[in-house]
């Protein structure tokens, strides 16, 4: 992306001005091409939208999205319906705005046409079948839902009210989130910007069609109202509504209410209130798909599942050779260090306390035989960022989950594989397979990234289920990029509240890392990110992470980190 000049802002909020007849306003939204010149078009219809409509009113629905993990993806799909109308409008007065739309909907179909179709993303879809429409073409329904497309085109003759109760009924429904903010007093729970500042972690130009946008305040400070404790802070469904989303979208809970509700009294306090949690074993929930929407989404999904379990078959004489190494590694790492014991047997040196016992109780264990450590003693537990920043991760990630297991199996050493993310307030740990399912490692390749990640309190709460487990030596692998980030704010002690991202975020997770070390659990970290972020790896882990840039690289560098921890067991 070009740097756009200041020659080439103040031509967009000429263009703006323009369209929109009034030149008393700051435009807080104006659009470039690719190049990083302005959008003679898609500003032309921004100043349209201010001309026809109550902008006001527009702008709390599209500072609304802020508060989700896709809100460009919204924002856009909003965007698509205003322009739908707004053309219409604006056709008989400016018949020049034919030729610009034509002109840019044979550029967007010709960058992102095919693309659509083979790497699927909503607004991608959805865009294309617009500006077929556009160009007097059928649109390409074999990917996305008519209906959505239908409802999302605003007609000319809807006033303001009526564009936004028609936003409000369709993202609610197809995406389950609210066009509203929704607050409480004096404890905003989501993440916000005081009035007049900058949402922090979003840089000030992003994709926007096929160039780029400026928009660099995306301010909302919206008076305080109360919030229903038992409801949901980022959607406006009720507690039990929401729990029901998230069992449809993530499977059949794994404990009865009761359990959750005292699991979520005891860990969700603190820098985690106000949160929730769902444990899932990933079993289909019974409800049916209610649109289009999820229908595309588990498609995405099955398809992702079926890449990953492809990327492993596609490097399977490597896999094979760097599991068996690191087995090895491991095994040879238990028999160097873990203390021996003696143990009562049938052979070995004879115990003259026990000697009676042969004779009385016809019990042969008479003798002691030392035994060097036993592997049975020690528990691995793995736990993979499922978060949509490794997006363009997930078959490597799912493949250093599934030999880690592989190796643990051949080594006889208890495993567990989970997976976290967050959505809506809700961590989300997906079990894949428990310590005594050595058979369903299979199920690590159904790994799918999506929602924000509160790398916290997902080790907070894979903390207190190791805690129960019956092994002596407990291990927590974590396949994380460490870069913590989630809506749900951290409260603090003078009532203000503190985004949970950046250096917020990692030292939550890193105090959360210190805890389970303190209570006996040896916590490493395979680090899955990119340099830039090694510092926030080194601050939550100490030494104790390797950086694999290559599955090839995880035998050795798994296999020392292990035989450290083992070392010091």
């Amino acid at each position: 992306m070009n740097e756009v000049s200041e020659q080439q802002r103040r031509r967009a909020v000429n263009q703006i001005w323009n369209a929109a007849k009034d030149y008393h306003f700051a435009p807080d939204f104006k659009a470039y091409d690719s190049e990083g010149s302005a959008d003679v078009y898609w500003n032309s219809i921004i100043g349209a939208v201010r001309r026809h409509y109550e902008y006001p009113k527009l702008a709390a629905v599209l500072s609304a999205f802020q508060q989700y993990e896709d809100s460009d993806t919204y924002e856009g799909l909003f965007w698509l319906g205003l322009e739908n109308a707004v053309y219409q409008k604006e056709l008989a007065e400016r018949p020049v705005l034919a030729e610009l739309r034509r002109d840019y909907a044979e550029r967007f179909l010709k960058v992102y046409g095919a693309l659509a179709q083979d790497d699927y993303h909503l607004y991608d879809c959805l865009a294309c079948a617009h500006y077929r429409r556009a160009l007097g073409e059928e649109p390409r329904l074999n990917r996305y839902d008519i209906s959505l497309l239908d409802e999302l085109e605003f007609s000319p003759e809807m006033d303001t009210d009526e564009i936004v109760d028609r936003a409000k009924s369709l993202f609610e429904r197809w995406f389950q989130i609210t066009t509203e903010e929704r607050r409480r007093e004096k404890k905003p729970l989501l993440l916000r910007l005081r009035k007049g500042g900058k949402q922090k972690g979003r840089g000030r130009y992003r994709r926007f069609g096929i160039g780029i946008v400026d928009h660099p305040d995306r301010i909302y400070a919206p008076e305080a109202d109360e919030l229903r404790e038992e409801d949901s802070p980022a959607t406006k469904l009720s507690a039990a509504e929401l729990r029901r989303f998230m069992t449809g979208k993530y499977g059949e809970a794994m404990y009865p209410p009761q359990q959750i509700m005292e699991l979520e009294r005891k860990l969700c306090v603190g820098n985690h209130a106000f949160c929730h949690l769902h444990f899932t074993k990933g079993v289909p929930a019974a409800a049916k798909i209610q649109n289009g929407f999820e229908a595309l989404k588990k498609e995405q999904e099955s398809k992702q599942i079926e890449r990953n379990r492809q990327f492993y078959r596609d490097h399977l004489a490597e896999n094979r050779t760097a599991i068996s190494r690191l087995a090895s590694r491991i095994q040879n790492s238990v028999l160097l260090y873990l203390q021996p014991s003696s143990v009562r047997s049938d052979a070995g040196k004879l115990d003259g306390g026990r000697v009676w016992r042969a004779a009385c109780l016809q019990d042969g264990k008479v003798f002691q035989r030392t035994e060097q450590g036993n592997m049975g003693d020690l528990s691995v537990d793995i736990l993979l960022d499922a978060s949509t920043s490794q997006m363009n991760r997930q078959e490597t990630v799912s493949t250093q989950g599934y030999m880690i297991a592989e190796a643990m199996n051949r080594c006889g050493i208890p495993c567990r594989v989970m997976s976290f993310c967050s959505m809506t307030g809700y961590t989300i740990l997906r079990v894949f397979r428990d310590y005594g399912e050595q058979r369903e490692n299979d199920k690590i390749f159904e790994y799918v990234s999506n929602g924000c990640n509160r790398d916290g309190l997902a080790v907070r709460a894979a903390h207190e289920l190791m805690k129960d487990s019956p092994y002596e030596h407990k291990v927590l692998i974590l396949l994380s990029d460490v870069k913590p980030h989630d809506a749900m704010r951290i409260p603090t002690e003078d009532g203000e509240y503190l985004a949970y991202e950046k250096d917020a975020g990692v030292r939550d997770t890193a105090a959360e890392v210190r805890r389970a070390r303190a209570d006996g659990i040896s916590v490493i970290c395979v680090f899955t990110g990119d340099e830039a972020d090694l510092p926030a790896a080194k601050l939550v882990y100490g030494k104790d992470f390797a950086w694999i840039p290559s599955v090839e690289l995880l035998a050795d560098a798994v296999g020392n980190l292990l035989q450290n921890q083992i070392r010091n067991l």
